[in-house]
């Protein structure tokens, strides 16, 4: 049996053999071998021909400051890296594809002559650069093509910082609080001629709307020119606070009143509602609002035997006062006038309007 099966793998392997052979006898077929090797030939010399052109290409070069000294502030951030744009042979440029190019490494004790400020010239950028690059490459442009430094050796001064922004709520929320920041300073680095006057930072304006819980975002800090801020960043706490509502009888007291005069409202209490956040519920009681009806405002009434309440004191953190009615009745009563009749008894002789 293994036998047979030998022999039936063998016979179809011969088929396909001679089949194979019988194709590559065919005159298309060699023609188009022929045609195929040809055009490998053209690739391998088109191909040693373009090792020998030279290509341009930009790369990405990172910027790296060394030996900045530690009482030393820089006043302006640097780039993070420079276009570079350079030619060479194509084997040339593989070799910068692979690897990429060297750091542009600045030496600042190099150039720090116990001044404020230097600059480097696209002549200065050029000759830092050609130290990582092959003598054949040409550096076409590097951009930017000047790199300047402006810096401190002052301790710098502690500042105080505002926060500035815009908020808003949502109808059933209220700002619990002020807006705060994680710190309440911060420290400015520069010339003493420009800190000596500055007292204050303040943060950038932003706008945060409609707002139904507390937020904290992070918010930069407004740069000022030639000065250098440290953190230019912070975390700013915006309070928000749901609102909840409270009912209670609040009494009603008569204003500049004259002595020989008593003023009598009908009702004696009113009941007030008003809304508040949810924290403060317990701090709001009947002592926290003064209601009133002033004497004097009784030639102006719209109604007679009626007057006006008025809402005289209410903390300040509670919304939406709502009286349950906005007038009252009232008597006014001329206080008991004396007469004496003997020396031992008075008599009294009330009046009432």
């Amino acid at each position: 049996m293994k036998e047979n099966k030998s022999n039936l793998i063998a016979r179809r392997f011969r088929v396909v053999a001679r089949k194979i052979g019988a194709t590559f006898r065919q005159e298309r077929t060699r023609e188009l071998f022929t045609f195929l090797g040809f055009v490998l030939l053209s690739m391998i010399f088109w191909f040693m021909q373009g090792l020998n052109e030279e290509v341009e290409n930009t790369f990405t070069v990172p910027v790296e400051l060394e030996n900045l000294p530690e009482n030393t502030t820089l006043i302006t951030d640097l780039p993070t890296h420079v276009e570079v744009r350079i030619r060479d042979k194509v084997p040339v440029m593989l070799g910068y594809a692979i690897e990429g190019l060297s750091p542009l490494k600045i030496n600042f004790q190099e150039y720090d002559k116990n001044r404020t400020s230097f600059l480097l010239s696209p002549a200065q950028l050029e000759v830092i650069l050609r130290a990582s690059l092959r003598p054949t490459t040409t550096l076409i442009s590097v951009i930017p093509d000047t790199l300047k430094f402006l810096y401190t050796h002052n301790a710098g001064k502690r500042v105080k910082l505002t926060v500035r922004g815009k908020t808003s709520t949502s109808p059933q929320c209220v700002l619990s609080g002020d807006m705060t920041a994680d710190i309440d300073s911060v420290m400015v680095y520069g010339e003493q001629s420009l800190l000596k006057t500055l007292r204050e930072v303040y943060t950038s304006e932003f706008e945060a709307k409609k707002l139904n819980d507390t937020l904290r975002t992070t918010v930069s800090v407004a740069q000022i020119p030639n000065l250098r801020i440290v953190p230019d960043r912070v975390t700013v706490t915006i309070p928000v606070e749901e609102m909840t509502s409270k009912t209670l009888d609040i009494p009603v007291i008569p204003q500049n009143v004259p002595e020989s005069w008593t003023l009598i409202t009908f009702p004696s209490t009113i009941q007030l509602t008003c809304m508040m956040p949810f924290s403060k519920f317990s701090l709001v009681d009947n002592g926290s609002f003064l209601l009133g009806v002033d004497y004097l405002n009784l030639s102006q009434q719209p109604a007679p035997g009626k007057l006006g309440i008025k809402v005289l004191q209410s903390p300040e953190y509670v919304r939406n006062i709502v009286l349950s009615q906005d007038s009252v009745d009232y008597i006014l009563e001329h206080k008991s006038t004396v007469f004496p009749v003997s020396d031992d008894s008075i008599v009294s002789i009330p009046d009432t309007i």
